[in-house]
């Protein structure tokens, strides 16, 4: 398919028809719905093998299976996270073959369980297929009492703040692809990580207006700010957040790259006026750029590029 995840997206939109009770459809980090007393927030994702992961991964780390199952769960609470809201009930689709162990659906379905806990959310239910290729899909519902955060929230003015550390989880995949693991911080930041659920319904609670979450990459998930809101965004490199695992790993250059255009930290990046700057900080959230009049993501004044992890475009793992 020469068409890319998001120009896939596009193309699917035009087909997608809304009643009067959808107040947000395809194109943000969930779909938004209103009900009696508030708004629901719809998601899905899905992690599949030789895309997301490969099966012999789990002779690098034992409990791979029940960390996998952790992932699939917070990946969707991440898009709730995003949008401020908080998750209530969830189903899976599981799809098998005989590669996958009975020992081994045991240990991914206690990772899951282990995160529906962190998360204070239900699975209420789902489906089992066989599949050629070992996949999960999760599909989320959460709420919000009114408002929410969007992409397209952002103003000329506004701080761009970020939760987090960034590149750790391409410093797992790293990792991974070269068949070692040399560091286990990164590893589980890869196949663990953490939806900011507290920060975000806290940024809401603060009366921000732009949200989105990064699972493309930094500087992809920047653009789709950029686009949404019809704006500029310049951040200063030197703020972007880096953990020291990921600098001794391989080192502040490619560190920086990692961050900017690795994807699947499952951060929160936000942007709000300058008088909100110090609650944000108190929070968790980091300045690292400004908003601006025009277009594009820039970085020390320079273009960057827009690229990240796109799911039909990556070649296979």
């Amino acid at each position: 398919m020469s068409l890319g995840e998001f120009e896939l997206i596009r193309k699917i939109s035009r087909f997608i028809k809304w009643g009067n009770s959808i107040e947000l459809g395809i194109g943000d980090d969930t779909a938004v719905v209103s009900v009696k007393d508030g708004k629901l927030l719809l998601t899905c994702d899905a992690l599949v093998e030789k895309t997301h992961f490969l099966t012999d991964w789990r002779e690098l780390v034992e409990e791979f299976f029940f960390l996998l199952g952790r992932k699939l769960v917070t990946v969707s609470v991440s898009d709730v996270a995003s949008m401020g809201g908080a998750p209530l009930f969830s189903l899976i689709t599981l799809g098998v073959n005989s590669s996958f162990k009975e020992e081994e659906i045991d240990k991914f379905y206690r990772g899951v369980s282990s995160a529906l806990k962190d998360y204070n959310l239900s699975l209420v239910g789902g489906d089992t297929v066989r599949s050629e290729n070992l996949f999960f899909d999760l599909s989320l519902v959460g709420k919000t009492p009114s408002d929410f955060m969007l992409r397209s929230g952002a103003e000329p003015g506004d701080i761009v703040f970020v939760t987090g550390t960034f590149g750790d989880a391409k410093g797992g995949l790293d990792q991974f692809l070269k068949r070692k693991v040399t560091d286990r911080y990164l590893v589980e930041r890869f196949l663990n990580p953490t939806a900011r659920l507290k920060e975000g319904q806290a940024a809401l609670s603060l009366g921000v207006k732009c949200g989105t979450d990064v699972s493309d990459g930094l500087v992809f998930n920047l653009y789709t700010i950029s686009e949404a809101s019809e704006v500029r965004i310049e951040i200063d490199l030197e703020k972007v957040p880096l953990s020291e695992n990921l600098i001794s790993y391989c080192g502040k250059e490619r560190a920086l790259s990692f961050a900017l255009f690795g994807g699947e930290d499952y951060e929160v990046i936000i942007t709000a006026p300058e008088e909100k700057r110090g609650e944000l900080q108190k929070i968790g959230f980091k300045p690292i750029g400004r908003v601006l009049k025009g277009s594009g993501v820039y970085g020390n004044g320079k273009l960057l590029p827009k690229k990240g992890y796109d799911h039909l475009k990556e070649e296979q793992l």
